[in-house]
Formats: structure tokens, sequence, C-alpha cells
């Protein structure tokens, strides 16, 4: 019964865009562990026992608990014999910002071309990820993004990048040379892959998986020395994310109009709704502290910066 609860849940709030996946992997877990005592209806004593289970970081026992807060809560509307467990459970713990690995162009430039060198030989793998690692840094995209594009997104116009976050869809326009090496990436695609749908594929042929894309990734950073296992602040696929919002601020117009604009544009095509969100993705950079440097020296000397 709790197992079809979890369904009707999910169901309604991804009617109205959320996608849950971390949310849907918590109530499972629940409930697999609160059907095993032959629980019909959610139990305090039981969601304190399964988080006892759970040994895992404060954040992580906070967001499970969290989650199973608010299914509760949604079930117990209808139904009283659901209990809403007590948020002081587990204290209250706060999301902390990972600082993001700030690759340099040079790193970048680096990545691609060791992607274009894997092996084997004459294979596709090689054009999959340097074609992959180069998009994402050229268009600041979500891995799922990027993977879970089609041939036919691929338009004249740009990408059509569809059902994103809250199931918003947007056209991308791109760069000339983005815009070539991906068609020139098609064409040998098409020859070797054609009747997979989508555009990244794995070497059985099937849609890349983000998992094998993250371990070439990281195995590449690590070759090229970009990083070392040991070191605190390891880069992610993600990163290359930062990296695109970061080069693009960089090489904003420097005008004060110009910048409010350039800003719009970033989050449009980042795919956020609200111009806060993303300021999560500016880092102070050297290239952009220079820049500030240069434009305030400028006004200390009677410039209209």
């Amino acid at each position: 019964m709790l197992s079809m609860h979890v369904d009707s849940y999910l169901a309604a709030r991804r009617a109205v865009g959320y996608q849950l996946r971390d949310t849907e992997d918590i109530l499972r877990d629940f409930v697999a562990f609160a059907s095993a005592k032959a629980d019909t209806h959610i139990r305090n004593r039981t969601v304190l026992d399964w988080m006892r289970s759970r040994s895992s970081s404060p954040l992580r026992q906070y967001t499970r608990l969290r989650t199973v807060i608010l299914w509760a809560g949604y079930l117990h509307a209808e139904d009283a014999r659901h209990e809403i467990p007590s948020q002081e459970l587990f204290p209250r713990h706060s999301v902390q910002r990972r600082p993001p690995f700030l690759f340099s162009p040079v790193d970048v430039g680096r990545l691609v071309r060791a992607g274009r060198a894997l092996g084997p030989e004459g294979s596709l793998q090689p054009h999959i990820y340097g074609t992959l690692f180069g998009l994402l840094a050229s268009t600041g995209l979500r891995i799922s993004e990027a993977l879970n594009l089609r041939i036919e997104d691929v338009t004249p116009d740009g990408l059509l990048v569809r059902n994103t976050k809250f199931g918003k869809s947007r056209l991308l326009p791109l760069h000339a040379t983005t815009k070539e090496r991906i068609e020139n990436y098609l064409i040998r695609r098409l020859d070797e892959a054609g009747s997979c749908p989508y555009v990244f594929v794995s070497i059985r042929g099937s849609k890349l998986h983000r998992n094998t894309a993250r371990g070439v990734f990281r195995r590449l950073v690590y070759r090229l020395g970009i990083t070392r296992p040991q070191d605190k602040i390891s880069p992610r696929l993600h990163d290359l994310r930062f990296y695109f919002a970061n080069q693009a601020l960089t090489h904003s117009p420097c005008d004060p109009d110009g910048i409010g604009r350039h800003m719009i544009a970033l989050t449009t095509y980042l795919g956020h709704s609200d111009v806060r969100n993303s300021y999560w993705y500016l880092e102070a950079t050297p290239a952009l502290f220079s820049k500030i440097a240069m434009r305030c020296e400028d006004f200390a000397n009677g410039g209209n910066s």
C-alpha cells in the first residue's frame, strides 16, 4: 500500500514539473524498510529506526527526513493514520555550497583534445567525448541535458533542449565553431550508430549513461594532471557549466546596460527563470578581477564606468 502512495505522490508532483529523482530513491528506500516491518501507514517509530539504520552525513540525514515529512503531510491530509515525523528528530542542516573547480581555457582545451585522442583507434569513442566535453564547456548545458539530446534536436537555429527543470524547453543558438564541430560529429555518428535516436551513444550503440561519461572525464583530468585524486576539490562535469558562465561574464560588455542585458541573456541560456539562480555560477576568477580592476581604474581617472 505504501508503494502505491509513493507512486501517486510522485505523479502529482511531477505533473507540475518536478523531476524528483532523489526524492523517489529516498521514498522507495523508506517504503522497503517500512514494508519489512509490515507497516501500512507512516509511523514515527519506523521513520526513526530507518534514519538510524542509514549512516551518512548530517545533510543527507536531514534531506531524508525532510523528504519523508513532506510525503507524510501529503498523505495525512486524506488519512490521519499517517503520522508526520517531527523535524526535531534530526537537527536542521543547511545546504553547504560545494566550491566549483575553476577550469582555465587551457585546461578545457587540453581536456577536449584528450577526449579526441581516446581509443580504440578508428572508433566513434574519441569523437563522442571530444564533442561532449567541448559542447558542455561552450554552452553550459547540464550533463543530463546534453545526454538527452536527440538527433532532431540539433537544428539549423541551434540546440533544442527539451523538458529540462520544471518541464521547460529552450533553444540555444550555437557559436559557428561549436555548430561546425557538432555537425561534423553527427556525420560520423549517423554512419556508425544510426539506429539510436540520441546524439551521444555508448559503445553498445545505446544512449550514453552519465556515470560512464563521468568516469571518462575523471580519468582524463587525473591523467592530464589538472587535478589529483587526493586534492581537496576535484573537478566534476558540472564544473564545465561554471566555466561557461564565468567565461560569458568575463567577456561581457563593460557598460552597465550591456552587463544587465548580458546577465539576462546568460540566465535564459542556462535555463533559469530567475537571474539570482545564475549568480550561483559566477566565481571571482583572476580574469574577472583583472577586468573589474581596469574598470575601477578607468572610473577613478574620470571615465564613465
